[in-house]
């Protein structure tokens, strides 16, 4: 028999006070809930956890009453921290984590208050202007002794992340006890007073009031499930071996997120500590990084990052991802006899959406626009993986990692397909074919293609010229040619990238522009890789001190 929990709403919870200082408390909250509540429960008798983490949980029980019991003690707990939460309990592993519908919504223990919470609305409370108790509990008290409890709780992740084994052992003992990610970037709180840890999280950011919101998820997670619980028909022991393999298998995907996170970490730190763009506040109690992870648990990892270094965090946790679902896999190998990943030939990959975006931009809508980059990025790993099965390649190839991103500079009004339709496509009669000006999303190893383009524009191409090439180019061809005829002179690298097919003046293989194989369209790579270099650029171009 299994208990599955699934914790309702959990992006709804974290986000629904739309202040940093009140997400990052959220988020700990529900961390804490898997990692330390649950994980530390007297379990009933006959019992096993197999699996907490992300706001999820399974377990394995040997009746059905027994499961009941369980289903009490976590319902309980999870009443404490004010969640909704819901539970499938079955003998059928796939049944009762697929259809957690048993759902218990979070009730005030007293309801005697007639006013709602001043910050999130919640009821009731007793006086006016006064914060629910339980969301006066996601507050962190920036002076809670290092030993206590509350510190514990909401600077796990820098527990978890810096200090055990993390970026702390790279440094000296010095800056490793100071290391902490920022928590806030309002430089004055809700009584307009001087905000001191917001004052540090604005300045590590690079005082432009902008940050990119990283959101990542494993690739071919539901097809390892279908394809053990395929192997497993027929077989007695099915019941034994699919806990055996729940429980390696979610340790070990576990692993391999926060291995990844790490090396992003790791990755940003490198690049960060040396550069031009650090501004950190160093004191005797704090050095803080220009990180500021949210989730990280499960296949899942959501990051607040420096504008300047998120495709090095990305870049980073792919590879580790990767490469540590392969050492895992081996590992179970040989401890269980079996693989853990066994639709895609013993390793999985992970995928990233990307969004810069104002600070200002409320998290719950920058979350939702991000996931949706990382959605369209897991459908072009699809896409290619379906391609190279079609040339041969194993079916249980994993699907390669893939990102998306895109740039906002004010509010979220349209998806980022309808977006990019409006601006970045169109029919050009003069050639009777479609232009994108975008080749968005990428598989990790195209984006190598674009991180060129912009290191062989980062230096070359003055701004005045950047600013007109996306205008340039939604013309038809022969007035876009005649803007790369405009530019051949001074920048002949640009003009050479953007020479299209007939016009190759330069020499034929030089031109970034590709044509599609029913001939219909042609895209070039050029735009992605300017509007990165412009988010590079505006993040130089003085600072806010507002």
């Amino acid at each position: 028999m299994y208990l599955c929990y699934d914790i309702r709403g959990i992006q709804s919870f974290i986000f629904r006070i739309p202040k940093l200082k009140y997400i990052i408390g959220g988020s700990a909250v529900i961390d804490r809930f898997d990692r330390e509540t649950i994980k530390n429960l007297m379990l009933p008798q006959g019992c096993e956890r197999l699996f907490t983490g992300g706001g999820k949980g399974t377990f394995s029980c040997p009746t059905q009453e027994v499961a009941e019991e369980l289903r009490r003690v976590i319902l309980g707990e999870a009443t404490k921290i004010g969640v909704d939460i819901r539970f499938g309990i079955d003998e059928d592993y796939d049944k009762a984590s697929k259809h957690a519908t048993d759902l218990y919504p979070y009730i005030p223990a007293n309801l005697s208050g007639e006013y709602p919470c001043n910050v999130s609305g919640l009821y009731p409370v007793d006086f006016p202007k006064t914060e629910h108790p339980i969301v006066k509990s996601r507050l962190f008290n920036r002076e809670a002794p290092r030993d206590s409890e509350e510190y514990k709780m909401f600077r796990y992740f820098e527990q978890r992340l810096l200090e055990k084994e993390g970026l702390a052992a790279e440094l000296d003992a010095a800056n490793a006890e100071k290391l902490e990610f920022f928590h806030n970037v309002a430089t004055t709180d809700d009584r307009g007073n001087y905000d001191k840890d917001g004052d540090i999280g604005a300045k590590v950011l690079g005082d432009r009031n902008r940050w990119a919101v990283i959101c990542m998820d494993g690739n071919d997670m539901g097809s390892q499930m279908t394809e053990k619980l395929k192997s497993l028909e027929g077989d007695g022991e099915k019941g034994v071996k699919m806990s055996r393999w729940v429980k390696a298998m979610s340790a070990a995907i576990d692993r391999c997120s926060t291995q990844a996170a790490k090396a992003g970490i790791k990755a940003v730190y490198d690049k960060w500590a040396p550069s031009d763009d650090q501004q950190n506040i160093e004191d005797e109690k704090k050095f803080v990084l220009p990180l500021r992870p949210l989730v990280v648990g499960g296949d899942d990892i959501t990051i607040l990052c420096h504008v300047n270094y998120a495709m090095d965090f990305v870049k980073a946790a792919c590879e580790t991802f990767e490469q540590v679902s392969r050492e895992e896999n081996d590992k179970a190998v040989n401890e269980i006899g079996e693989s853990i990943w066994p639709a895609t030939g013993g390793r999985i990959s992970i995928s990233a959406g990307v969004l810069y975006c104002p600070v200002s931009l409320p998290l719950h809508s920058a979350i939702a626009y991000t996931e949706a980059l990382l959605a369209s990025a897991k459908t072009r790993g699809r896409a290619v993986k379906a391609e190279n099965v079609e040339k041969g390649e194993s079916e249980k190839c994993p699907t390669p990692a893939s990102i998306d991103w895109e740039h906002i500079t004010d509010s979220v009004i349209e998806t980022p397909a309808i977006y990019r339709k409006r601006h970045l496509y169109f029919a050009d009669p003069d050639i009777g074919k479609n232009v994108s000006l975008t080749k968005r999303p990428y598989t990790l190893q195209e984006f190598g293609k674009v991180e060129a383009l912009v290191k062989k524009y980062r230096d070359k191409i003055p701004t005045s010229t950047r600013h007109k090439v996306t205008t340039a180019l939604t013309k038809s061809q022969n007035d876009r040619m005649a803007f790369v005829a405009s530019i051949a002179k001074n920048h002949k690298d640009l003009a050479e990238d953007l020479m299209e097919p007939g016009f190759e003046i330069f020499g034929a293989g030089k031109s970034e522009w590709v044509e599609s194989s029913d001939h219909k369209e042609i895209s070039t790579p050029v735009v992605d890789a300017m509007q990165l270099l412009e988010e590079e650029m505006r993040m130089k171009e003085g600072t806010n001190n507002d």
